[in-house]
């Protein structure tokens, strides 16, 4: 017989995805257990802090502990291969927290989804070391490196499956509750696709700039002022978009197509979408809003949560008998091995 809980499918969605520790933190309040975590990009990497730590409100303390500096330092461009960081501070953040551990050890059972830079495959990763996992399912397209997995080149998991929830059903059965905080779960528009830093931000970041190192460091500095830099949205029949918002746009249009046909073919039990749409995917430094937004998406459904969380798992049938939807042709999910 399963333990009883909930399975989680935690979204990406970038600094948005803070939101699922607000999330996790009702459901520790409310005691009602999580049995299993699924995740993508962001997502894998707080369900692995979840599955590693199992105390939200460390969790909390760690995100919230991450301000505007540190968030550049994370994410500064040293022209890593591939990407415009090579990701080795994020590495070490992780490391940091989720140290040597390995997947099979956790206290949860525990999946991150990846995606196979060469052939478009979805990879499962369901063993070996946690932080090679994450790293794995963070490695945004353009922003950070792909990551080497014996002989896959692994990207981000959000772009082949943004909220992995039918993942979650196939391995773990359910009753599964979905979080997502995808840029255009909650709808598209061109305000909500490129929300404007705050003044504080921004006037950080022009200090940066203004320092003599940063006028010797050409790609850097270029990055740093394209963060500055957001197009008009008054008129969206005017278009004086930056190519980096553009294929922003067209990312987040297509992610939002493809969460919408799986829904309609394996559909979660719950799915939440935390009021997330005022947070950039960068903005780790607004950990708090997107904690409050989390708790509020799943204190508004708790009586829904109560009555899946006594549901018997064997209700679902038994994990790995229910059947994947592929996206985009007939490429079934790879269960890789993470040394």
């Amino acid at each position: 017989m399963q333990p009883s809980g909930i399975v989680l499918a935690l979204g990406a969605g970038g600094a948005r995805g803070l939101a699922h520790i607000g999330v996790l933190q009702v459901l520790a309040e409310q005691d009602i257990p999580v049995r299993a975590i699924a995740g993508s990009s962001i997502g894998a990497q707080v369900g692995a802090l979840y599955a590693r730590l199992g105390d939200p409100a460390q969790i909390a303390r760690i995100a919230m502990g991450v301000d505007w500096k540190q968030t550049l330092q994370l994410f500064l461009p040293d022209l890593g291969s591939g990407g415009l960081s090579s990701g080795r501070k994020i590495m070490e953040f992780l490391q940091t927290h989720l140290g040597a551990a390995r997947i099979e050890d956790l206290t949860l059972p525990y999946t991150a989804v990846a995606t196979d830079l060469h052939s478009g495959e979805e990879v499962l990763l369901r063993r070996g070391r946690v932080v090679d996992a994450v790293r794995a399912s963070i490695s945004l397209p353009g922003l950070l490196s792909p990551f080497l997995h014996g002989e896959r080149l692994l990207v981000d998991g959000g772009i082949v499956n943004p909220v992995p929830f039918d993942v979650a059903r196939a391995l773990y059965g359910g009753p599964v509750v979905a979080v997502a905080v995808h840029q255009g779960a909650r709808g598209l528009s061109a305000s909500e696709m490129t929300p404007v830093p705050p003044p504080s931000w921004r006037t950080q970041l022009r200090r940066f700039l203004d320092q003599p190192w940063t006028h010797h460091a050409g790609p850097v500095r270029q990055w740093l002022e394209e963060q500055l830099a957001t197009p008009s949205v008054q008129d969206e029949h005017v278009n004086d978009w930056r190519p980096r918002h553009v294929l922003t746009q067209a990312v987040n249009i297509a992610q939002a197509q493809m969460v919408r046909l799986r829904l309609q073919s394996i559909p979660p039990d719950l799915y939440l979408m935390p009021d997330v749409d005022a947070l950039g995917p960068l903005e780790f430094y607004r950990a708090r809003e997107a904690i409050a937004a989390g708790r509020a998406a799943a204190l508004e459904q708790l009586a829904d949560l109560f009555a899946l969380a006594h549901r018997r798992p064997e209700a679902y049938g038994a994990p790995g008998t229910v059947p994947r939807v592929p996206m985009g042709g007939p490429v079934p999910p790879i269960d890789a091995d993470n040394p």
